[in-house]
């Protein structure tokens, strides 16, 4: 990727691009000690694309997730956040000269403000993404582990089932009818099971896969901000 594209990845990670007769909206500052609630990554999606196109749909849906994540949990003052909106503003691509301006201005705003403050809070989100992404990657994990412990219980007591089946209708051969009967109904459960199962654990892993996909590029997308302020502020 270009680095003129990395800028644009990054404005596009954070900050809704303006339409034509649209006002770009500003991000929203949560509430100081109101901590929101997280939304349940695994469970609540929501898929209605094609097939070929929902594993990036998945991507992009957690990467607009944890960008809402982000923006919901805006520190108080000018911090990492409004230094980027500002940072986009000015350029697409900014450069050294587009930091140091963008700088020098945020220092009117905020006397206080430092390179470190701004790192310090970019270090913030990237620990809020890797922290909300790792505990749904593990949420993930252990529903997959759920539905594959019961899917093995299940397979096991019907394996058990048909070979007593199998038994009976070797010792019972006056009731080998009736017992054929019950081991052909067994072997179609037994034979579902897969089926039932395994898709639920294949959307599970496809989450699981999009949510590592949307954290690395949130993450590379500060990294690529961080690595600005430090070659450029520091």
């Amino acid at each position: 990727m270009s680095e003129r594209d990395k800028g644009f990845s990054f404005r596009k990670l954070f900050f809704r691009d303006t339409e034509a007769g649209t006002q770009e909206k500003p991000i929203q500052k949560a509430e100081p000690g109101n901590n929101i609630t997280q939304d349940d990554f695994i469970t609540n999606t929501s898929q209605k694309t094609a097939v070929g196109d929902q594993n990036q749909a998945l991507v992009e849906d957690f990467v607009q997730r944890l960008q809402n994540l982000i923006n919901q949990n805006n520190q108080t003052g000018f911090d990492f956040l409004e230094f980027t909106e500002s940072l986009f503003e000015e350029k697409q691509n900014p450069g050294p000269e587009v930091y140091k301006t963008v700088f020098r201005i945020a220092q009117k705003i905020d006397k206080s403000l430092t390179p470190s403050r701004l790192l310090d809070s970019a270090m913030f989100y990237k620990d809020l993404v890797q922290r909300t992404a790792d505990s749904e990657i593990s949420k993930g994990g252990s529903k997959k582990q759920g539905l594959q412990s019961e899917k093995d219980t299940e397979k096991t007591n019907l394996n058990n089932n048909l070979k007593g089946t199998r038994t009976k209708i070797q010792q019972l051969t006056r009731q080998i009818q009736e017992l054929q009967n019950q081991e052909a109904a067994l072997s179609n459960q037994l034979s579902a099971i897969d089926q039932k199962y395994d898709s639920q654990v294949t959307d599970i892993e496809r989450k699981i896969n999009a949510i590592r996909d949307a954290k690395e590029q949130v993450i590379l997308s500060i990294v690529d901000i961080e690595a600005g302020i430090k070659s450029n502020l520091s």
